[in-house]
C-alpha cells in the first residue's frame, strides 16, 4: 500500500467505530499517528526477535544494514585487562553514526583473528570484571564492548582491533509515512500498522492524555 492508502484505510477503520461527532485528522497528523504506529510495530518486531520467523524478517528488511569501521584511536578512560589503553571509533576520520537504533550482530577483526564475538557490557560488569582472570575478554571467548559518548569502546586482552562490523536496523523514523509517499517495510506487515494507527486515532477521542502519552511512548522506543 501507498501512504495514501493506508491513510484511507486508517480513517475508514476509525471512522466506523467512532461516531460521527468525532474529531478528523489532517493529512499531517495522519502522517504523525501512521509514523508512530510503524515504530511500535517495528519495535514490536524486534522485541519479538527478527529471526523468530520469516514473517518478521521480511517485515523490516529494508532497515536491516550493515557497516564496518577500521579507523580507530585509543580512549582516555578505559583500559584493556593487560592495563593498556582500549580503543574506541576515530571520529575524525569516520563518525560513528548513530543511525542504528537497535543492533544486531557486532563483531571485530584483528591482524591476527576475524569475526570475534562482541558482548555488550555495563560499566558495573567492566569495573567488577576487568581484574578477573577468569572474565577477561580474549579473541576466542569474545571481547568486551562499552557504549560510551555514543561511540563503541573495545575492551580486549591488548590485542589491537583493526575492524569493527555491525550489523543493525535503522530507526524507523528515517522513513517517516508521508502521505503521497511510500513505506519501505514489506507489505505484508501494513495492516499491522494501520491496525495500530487505529487504535492510536480511536484513543485520540476516547482518552485525549493517554494519546499523548502513547505517543511519547512510541517515540522512546
Amino acid at each position: 500500500m501507498t501512504v495514501t492508502q493506508m491513510r484511507d484505510e486508517t480513517e475508514l477503520l476509525y471512522e466506523s467505530i467512532n461516531s460521527s461527532t468525532a474529531p478528523g485528522f489532517i493529512d499531517e497528523e495522519w502522517e504523525i499517528i501512521l509514523t508512530a504506529a510503524q515504530r511500535k510495530v517495528v519495535v514490536d518486531i524486534l522485541k519479538e526477535g527478527v529471526t523468530r520467523d520469516s514473517f518478521n524478517v521480511l517485515s523490516i528488511e529494508a532497515l536491516i544494514q550493515p557497516d564496518t569501521y577500521t579507523a580507530f584511536t585509543t580512549d582516555t578512560f578505559f583500559k584493556n585487562s593487560d592495563d593498556s589503553a582500549a580503543q574506541t571509533i576515530n571520529t575524525g576520520v569516520k563518525a560513528f553514526e548513530t543511525k542504528f537504533f537497535w543492533v544486531l550482530n557486532e563483531y571485530a577483526d584483528t591482524a591476527i583473528d576475524t569475526n570475534i564475538r562482541l558482548d555488550r557490557i555495563s560499566f558495573d560488569f567492566y569495573r567488577a570484571n576487568i581484574g578477573n582472570p577468569f572474565r577477561m575478554p580474549n579473541s576466542e571467548d569474545g571481547f568486551w564492548l562499552l557504549q560510551y559518548n555514543n561511540k563503541p569502546v573495545f575492551i580486549t586482552d591488548g590485542t589491537a582491533i583493526t575492524k569493527y562490523s555491525i550489523m543493525g536496523v535503522y530507526h524507523p523514523d528515517n522513513y517517516n509515512l508521508v502521505i503521497g509517499g511510500t513505506c519501505v517495510l514489506n507489505e505484508g506487515v501494513h495492516s499491522r500498522i494501520v491496525e495500530k494507527a487505529v487504535e492510536l486515532a480511536h484513543m485520540s477521542v476516547i482518552d485525549p492524555q493517554g494519546y499523548q502519552l502513547a505517543l511519547t511512548e512510541f517515540a522512546k522506543n
